[in-house]
Formats: structure tokens, sequence, C-alpha cells
């Protein structure tokens, strides 16, 4: 005689199982490797005509002058291939800069702390040739009159080889496979910005050498 097993019990099994797969799913995504080669590497400068830092509504706005660019930065991207769990580590930021900088409030100051930022890559590459890319341990202090706080965290952005521009930007061509955001703390004085916040920071950089980033 067969023994029949009770429904509760089938049901349990079915969602097990279902969990399984789920959690599988989960960790593949979460743990894509990729094989990312850099040519042409080495040390860069780069420089943006604007930046725009934006929280609720707010935003800070550094601008190029005649004399100075809104933005500065150097580091190394050295030639070579690296393989691993992405987001995966191609070169740093050594040194970076913000000018002509203001806010609601009047002039801004950001304060670069923290150096060096690493900059990894988040993608495959696209037939375009563009790769998402993020900057992390960002660490920067923004202070204007009455008002300062903290930014931290991770910036998203894509970069081209044919333009060779790294685009810092929350809206990218590829579906990044990690989160990057940036975080607001440490708030005095603001009546709007808020401790926890997560600003967007737009701006483009032009790179001063023709790297060439090829990620599968």
């Amino acid at each position: 005689m067969r023994i029949r097993k009770p429904a509760g019990s089938a049901m349990f099994t079915v969602a097990a199982a279902a969990l399984t797969v789920s959690i599988g799913a989960t960790t593949a995504v979460a743990a894509t490797t990729l094989t990312v080669k850099v040519t042409n590497g080495g040390t860069y400068k780069a420089t943006a005509f604007t930046t725009v830092l934006s929280d609720r509504g707010v935003s800070v706005t550094c601008s190029s002058s005649s004399t100075t660019k809104a933005s500065t930065a150097t580091g190394s991207v050295p030639t070579g291939t690296h393989t691993g769990t992405s987001p995966v580590k191609i070169g740093s930021v050594a040194t970076l800069n913000f000018k002509n900088c203001t806010g609601p409030l009047g002039p801004v100051t950001i304060t670069v702390n923290s150096l060096p930022y690493s900059v990894k890559v988040d993608s495959a590459t696209n037939s375009a040739g563009q790769t998402d890319v993020m900057i992390t341990g960002v660490n920067t202090s923004v202070s204007m009159t009455g008002c300062s706080f903290t930014v931290t965290g991770r910036a998203s952005g894509v970069y081209a080889n044919s333009t060779r521009k790294l685009a810092l930007t929350p809206k990218l061509p590829i579906t990044p496979l990690n989160k990057a955001r940036l975080a607001i703390s440490n708030v005095v004085g603001c009546p709007i910005i808020m401790n926890g916040d997560h600003p967007t920071y737009r701006a483009a950089y032009t790179l001063n050498r023709a790297i060439k980033i090829s990620s599968k």
C-alpha cells in the first residue's frame, strides 16, 4: 500500500526547493567574476568643466573659469589584466580638487579627504566601448555659510574608450552589477539636507591619455 505524504509536507518541499533556487540565483548575481584588460594605461590627469552635487533639490555647482577647471584629478590606471569579483579594482585617484563652487548660501568649499580613492570596473564592456566604473572610498567635506556636511561612499559612472571620458552619473548605459551610492552625514546648520540622504553627483572628466578598458 502506498503511503500518501501529507499535503503540508509536499508544500514545504516545494517551497524549500524554490528558496534554494532563489538563493543560488542571488548568489550568482552578487558574485559575478569579471576579467578586465587595460591597455595604454599609466598615470593620468583628468579635468571636468562642471560638477554638480544635488540633494533634495539643492545643488552645489563647481564651474570652470578662464584660468581654472571646475575639478581636476590625477592618478594611475596601469596597463594589465585583472580578474576578480565585481567590482574589480584597476587603478586609483591620487589627487582631487574642486574650484569655483557655489550653492544656495553662496560660495562653497569642498575639502577632499582620505585619498587615494579606488577606480573599479562594475560591468562588461558593451558594443559601444562603454564600461561601468565606480569610484570608491569617497570622503569629502562640504561647507558654505552656516551649513556643512560630509559626503562618503561610492560614485557611479561610465567610461567611454572612444572619447576617453569618465562620466560620473547615476544613469548608466549598462545595468551595474553592484549598487554604488553616496551618503550624507555630519550635517550642521543645513535646513533641507539631512543625515542619511543619498545625493547624486554628475561630472564628465576627460583624461589626458586614451586608456582603453575591455571587460567581460
